[in-house]
């Protein structure tokens, strides 16, 4: 199951393990038509990334978080499951391959850290995460973007632009239960009124600069919690500003910055089902890596964060 380039996490045996984690690539991006293809190096960028700081910043199994102190990661257990294997010629066969193989991941009894490729992504690990339960799922969506197209004939029905559209065809995913985080700047008219229609939760990325990303994650949560039994958390890295965050797909002015970022999905993470990172774009990043090192960072917090909840409240 291991990425031969990638990592095998593991300090104790899987039984007694009380974190699992899986990464899975998704190295996609063919229907990048109306942006800046690249993402389909994503997955390769961002396993190195999240490698280094297993191999730099371990010390005993133990991890000091500079904010929280030291996080013990002795019962966590990180494996790489690889990539999925794509079909470019026909997107039909990648979003059920996506969707196959993050299923296996959540029976295997793993968190899966998914790691994209285009926006596209986020609905063949909804679509697993929906199927794993009988429950209505909610959906939180950190995004300059509405994603809610349904088809063009440049991209078809499956692409960054109809993510979200796509997901909210599913039959326990509400409107209501779905909040776009970070939207700016402008769409098309019939993705707005689509998102009126369906009663779509919004917070801009001037309300989040307002209310700050505490009251920010209240409010996600409650909304996507709302008589739902799993929610899903998907990170575009659009969302961040391009000055900060150069390595996207399409670099939207205006937006979060890396800290609130951070801030929101440390807070989001302990309540959430599977987490993606989308529109990472290893050919537009910076020689430093800057946007890869973010993602990786938020792999990290969304981890480290759910171990010290867990020492915290037992829970």
């Amino acid at each position: 199951m291991n990425h031969p380039d990638g990592f095998d996490y593991l300090l104790r045996p899987r039984l007694e393990n009380e974190h699992r984690f899986g990464f899975i690539g998704v190295a996609h991006d063919a229907a990048t038509t109306l942006g800046n293809p690249g993402a389909r190096f994503a997955p390769a960028a961002l396993r190195q990334s999240l490698k280094d700081i297993f191999d730099w910043r371990l010390n005993n199994h133990r991890l000091a978080d500079i904010e929280k102190g030291v996080i013990d990661l002795s019962n966590v257990e990180v494996v790489d499951f690889g990539d999925v294997a794509l079909s470019y010629h026909e997107t039909d066969l990648t979003v059920e391959e996506t969707c196959r193989q993050v299923s296996a991941v959540l029976d295997a009894g793993c968190f899966p850290l998914i790691v994209g490729g285009d926006h596209g992504v986020t609905f063949s690990a909804v679509k697993a995460l929906h199927a794993s339960t009988q429950e209505p799922i909610g959906l939180i969506q950190l995004d300059a973007h509405c994603d809610l197209m349904n088809f063009s004939q440049r991209q078809g029905r499956y692409s960054g632009s109809s993510g979200m559209r796509r997901c909210l065809e599913l039959d326990r995913l509400s409107g209501g239960n779905l909040v776009q985080i970070g939207l700016r700047g402008y769409t098309s008219v019939e993705q707005y009124q689509l998102g009126d229609e369906l009663g779509l939760r919004r917070i801009t990325a001037a309300d989040f600069n307002e209310q700050g990303p505490v009251r920010s994650a209240e409010r996600a949560l409650a909304w996507a919690g709302e008589g739902t039994g799993a929610i899903y958390l998907s990170v575009d890295m659009d969302v961040v500003d391009p000055g900060e965050a150069p390595g996207t797909g399409w670099p939207e002015p205006g937006g979060l910055n890396g800290q609130q970022l951070i801030d929101f999905v440390r807070l989001v993470s302990p309540h959430i089902s599977a987490i993606d990172i989308t529109e990472l774009n290893p050919v537009f990043d910076t020689k430093a890596r800057t946007t890869a090192v973010l993602a990786a960072r938020l792999l990290m917090d969304c981890i480290a964060s759910r171990v010290v909840n867990q020492a915290q409240t037992g829970s």
